[in-house]
């Protein structure tokens, strides 16, 4: 790495870094989609909690967004969407690294404030450079000077400048950004222009804007990581240095293995950046395909440093793990003395560690007294649990109240226990003491008599002798306190507790017997990644003759080589269950068997770990949920190196209230690299999967990353938001499983209306299904608007929602429903004005006695069309007069309504009698559904009427 390449990176992080405090953070988070009522401006002031809308830039496609007209449609979906908040910080990173480079590999003594400042200019360019898309203006409107002033402004873009020393009004950046398009170079030259400088700045921001639609191309000649290199390599104009146009694809698809490419990608970025100054121009992880651009000249040292860094820090170190019977065992690695010590004073203390004090529980009432005196004056009294439960007891059921010497003194026991009782699988001949031995041993090393109370622990079982070696080590350890020569020759260098680690001249050492899959796994990760860089087939040595298969993977494994417990896998059980063929489980084994390899074996504990970090509770093995970590060029620009990746889980993306829990506010993943969601099962029952639907697809407007969920292996998706296994009434509702950013808002209101529909009392599921399928959606939203018009706390808007739908619909309606809707505004003619206020009974008046009528006249032997009509118009005729119900003659053209009867008793008859009930009195349910559509669509009528009478008059006035 040359001292230019990290200098040129660093003045570029610390222009972005200024640019998104005083830009990002500032103003284009706190401009959101929505404004904030009045309920919610007072909670985020009080900070209480967060602002619940979407940033307004995430919320526009910057890249494949949607249209409603299909041909742009279907133009847009070549790309990859992106919102245009992404593509406009991908485009700001991508020319403030690619000028800087540019200018310091051709004058490594520029001056630094030379520099900032034009790297500065750039940035403002950059992130101006789509204003017509940030503005909503049609492709190509003219801008306007004031429009630019207007959002430099708004976006903090003036301040940001003067703080490196830069004025530069709306005239001027307009012509800056008129030069970033070359067809519209000039068109509004400034008085005066820009500084000179500035004249070569818009072409890096070109170079940057046209790599980010290259990538984000599906075009499988110009686009994709292959249309990247092509258009660095044929650049002309705006690269000076050949080694920027000099970059090598890493591409890799591993499906089963996410988190171990979220941790490959870590590691390639961190080292590219280490290596050569720089991070790389791409990198991404999405849908299984991890895709990393290096500089050729560095990138086979590159990929082997991450590959020996991603194996070295594996979670497989050394590990305490103790079993339901106290029993504490070793794993992952043979340390020596110091190393052990070292891994005592680190240890969290965690449930591992409170099991190393977990005795008989018939021990306690005999015992605690006796220990509290033993303890008391050390800070070490015991801390039982308020309720025992099991036949153990944890000796300290929490160590949050104990002072630092205390615990101090608790890791010295702790130490101590861990030897006493370690499980060592040795055979005889190896001398490796017993740990009755051991406690023998240790008394022999200690001048003081154990106390009577102690040696009173003996019932013959192993409980009770482990307990028993538990109180020794605590009495032990106050015994060190006082005499000096105890903890000499228990923990001091060369001491009882050296020689049963390490062994000596007479015996061996426990670490010798110390097994684990850390380096198993190690190199199986190494050779599984190296395979698929070389695009070899994955294989493993010697798979013809292994019987056992990967649960996971189907990967061929030993078949004694089943997992354990112990290995800590997240949410992998030891008797899981797949029910392949040839698999060596049965429902009927009473031995639990499974198979799973090496380089699974890694992934899953990453989960593990993964999981502990981001919290919650565990809920089974995760549907693939797939989120890029980075995205654009030089996406890991300014991100921390992390020990730990940074995990935020659905309910975490949801959350508004602060002191709930984590809270995503909007810069984290800007700052640092972030899992979204990845450990989210997919839920069963409907209810829950609409609430969890819901909670994605705000997730994804809520990070502005796109989302996509796939049950089966994943395959390379271009949509924001993605299901593979959506079930078929969700898909119907939100209006498939594939969304662009501009359809999420539609899709969210249709899951928020389904909650309500599930949530009603009379509702449910079967209104719910109606309501989704498109072919019986106007039934569903006539059901559901008269089921809710008569409920007490229903939202006005909801309703007022319904009925536009119900207009809308009525354009695709099939001819059934279309029969009832005809027949609903021929009956607003011949009965006078209903609301929605009035009751059932009154508003399905005409619908009723068309159906009494039919009724009675086929009882009466009268089936043909004619005695039909006329048995039908008659009732209405009679009862509309004797009721009083009758409408005016100018609600049916100044017909009579003997004719109006006679044309709604023929349309009834015809097309409602014979086609959409099929000469057939309907069923109670039916008749109801029939009955709704009926129902909205003659209160509709009677409502339209009105509003055009009101504006015949406003007109005439």
């Amino acid at each position: 790495m040359s001292d230019w390449q990290q200098r040129a990176t660093t003045a570029a992080e610390i222009v972005y870094d200024t640019f998104m405090k005083q830009v990002l953070e500032t103003h284009v988070l706190a401009d959101r989609a929505h404004p904030m009522s009045e309920p919610q401006q007072k909670r985020v002031v009080k900070g209480t909690h967060i602002n619940p809308h979407p940033v307004r830039l995430m919320t526009i496609s910057g890249k494949g967004g949607w249209n409603k007209d299909p041909e742009k449609a279907a133009r847009y979906a070549k790309n990859m969407n992106i919102t245009l908040l992404d593509h406009l910080l991908s485009v700001v990173r991508g020319s403030l690294v690619l000028a800087s480079l540019d200018w310091l590999a051709q004058n490594p003594e520029m001056e630094e404030t030379l520099l900032k400042r034009r790297l500065a200019w750039i940035a403002a360019i950059a992130f101006m450079h789509d204003l017509d898309k940030d503005l909503q203006l049609p492709r190509n409107s003219e801008l306007t000077p004031e429009m630019v002033a207007k959002q430099q402004q708004k976006y903090g873009l003036t301040e940001f400048l003067s703080s490196f020393g830069v004025e530069l009004n709306g005239a001027q950046l307009l012509y800056l950004l008129e030069k970033v398009e070359a067809t519209q170079s000039h068109r509004h030259p400034p008085s005066p222009l820009p500084p000179r400088e500035t004249e070569i700045l818009s072409q890096y921001v070109r170079l940057a804007d046209k790599l980010d639609g290259v990538w984000a191309s599906s075009d499988p000649e110009k686009g994709g990581i292959q249309g990247v290199l092509k258009r660095l390599q044929n650049d002309e104009g705006s690269l000076h240095s050949d080694f920027l146009r000099e970059w090598q694809a890493l591409e890799l698809f591993d499906p089963h293995h996410p988190f171990l490419l979220d941790e490959l990608q870590r590691w390639l970025s961190f080292l590219c950046r280490r290596i050569t100054g720089f991070p790389p121009l791409l990198e991404m992880h999405l849908d299984g395909r991890l895709v990393v651009l290096l500089p050729t000249a560095h990138f086979t040292e590159i990929i082997a440093a991450a590959l020996e860094k991603l194996c070295a820090t594996l979670p497989f170190q050394l590990e305490l793990d103790v079993s339901v019977r106290g029993v504490p065992a070793l794993y992952n690695g043979q340390p020596t003395y110091a190393e052990l010590q070292a891994f005592i004073q680190e240890h969290p203390l965690n449930k591992s560690f409170q099991d190393l004090f977990r005795i008989k529980a018939s021990y306690q009432a005999s015992l605690t007294d006796e220990l509290d005196g033993l303890l008391d004056d050390y800070g070490l009294s015991p801390r039982f649990p308020t309720k025992t439960t099991g036949a153990s007891v944890h000796l300290y059921s929490s160590f949050a109240d104990l002072e630092h010497e205390a615990i101090q003194r608790l890791r010295k026991a702790a130490h101590l226990i861990l030897l006493l009782n370690l499980k060592v699988k040795a055979k005889a001949k190896d001398g490796i003491p017993e740990p009755e031995q051991r406690e023998t041993l240790l008394l022999q090393n200690i001048e003081a008599e154990r106390p009577a109370w102690i040696e009173a622990i003996a019932d013959g079982t192993a409980e009770s002798a482990s307990t028993r070696r538990i109180v020794t080590a605590l009495w032990a350890t106050v015994a060190s306190e006082e005499d000096d020569d105890i903890h000499d020759t228990i923990w001091e260098a060369e001491g009882l507790l050296q020689s049963w680690l390490e062994g000596n001249e007479q015996t061996s050492g426990f670490n010798r017997f110390i097994t684990g899959k850390g380096a198993e796994v190690s190199a199986a990760v190494q050779q599984h990644f190296r395979q698929l860089l070389q695009g070899e087939r994955i294989s493993v040595d010697h798979e013809k003759k292994l019987q056992g298969r990967c649960l996971f993977t189907d990967q061929p494994v030993d078949l004694k080589d089943n997992i354990n417990s112990a290995l800590g896998l997240y949410e992998v059980k030891t008797s899981a269950f797949s029910g392949r063929d040839n698999r060596p489980e049965s429902v009927t084994s009473e031995k639990a068997h499974t198979n799973v390899s090496p380089v699974s074996i890694a992934e899953h504990r990453l989960r593990a770990d993964a999981h502990a970090v981001q919290g919650g509770k565990a809920e089974g093995v995760p549907s693939l949920i797939s989120s890029p970590v980075t995205c654009g060029l030089f996406g890991g620009l300014r991100l921390t190196h992390d020990k730990s990746m940074g995990a935020y889980s659905l309910y975490d993306l949801s959350r508004q209230e602060v002191k709930k829990g984590k809270v995503l506010r909007g810069l984290e993943m800007y700052q640092a690299r972030h899992r979204m969601a990845r450990m989210e099962r997919m839920a069963n029952k409907t209810k829950d999967q609409v609430n969890q639907l819901g909670m994605m697809l705000r997730a994804a407007l809520r990070i502005g990353r796109p989302i996509h969920v796939f049950r089966g292996l994943p395959i390379s998706q271009r949509a924001f938001f993605y299901y593979d296994a959506m079930p078929r009434l969700l898909a119907d509702l939100i209006g498939g499983n594939a969304l662009r950013l501009e359809q999420i808002p539609h899709a969210s209101h249709q899951l928020n209306l389904a909650q309500l529909i599930l949530d009603t009392s009379g509702l449910g599921y079967d209104a719910l299904r109606l309501y989704a399928a498109p072919h019986t959606r106007l039934q569903g939203i006539a059901y559901v608007w008269c089921h809710l018009i008569k409920q007490d706390k229903v939202n006005k808007e909801t309703l007022e929602d319904l009925e536009n739908l119900f207009r809308k619909e009525q354009i695709n309606m099939n001819e059934q429903d279309g029969a009832l809707v005809q027949l609903g505004q021929l009956a607003s003619g011949i009965q006078k004005y209903v609301s929605s206020a009035d009751s059932t009974n009154e508003q399905l008046l005409v619908f009723k006695l068309c159906l009494d009528a039919v009724n009675e006249a086929r009882l009466a032997g009268q089936t043909d069309v004619q005695s039909l009509t006329y048995a039908i118009a008659g009732e209405l005729e009679q009862n509309l007069i004797r009721k009083n119900k009758a409408a005016a003659r100018e609600n049916r053209n100044n017909q009579s309504l003997t004719d109006g009867c006679l044309e709604l008793a023929g349309w009834f008859v015809r097309e409602v009698w014979t086609k959409a009930m099929n000469n057939h009195a309907p069923s109670q349910k039916r008749r109801r559904i029939l009955g709704s559509i009926y129902r909205m669509a003659f209160l509709q009528a009677h409502r339209q009427r009105i509003q055009d009478k009101k504006q015949a008059n406003n007109n005439n006035a």
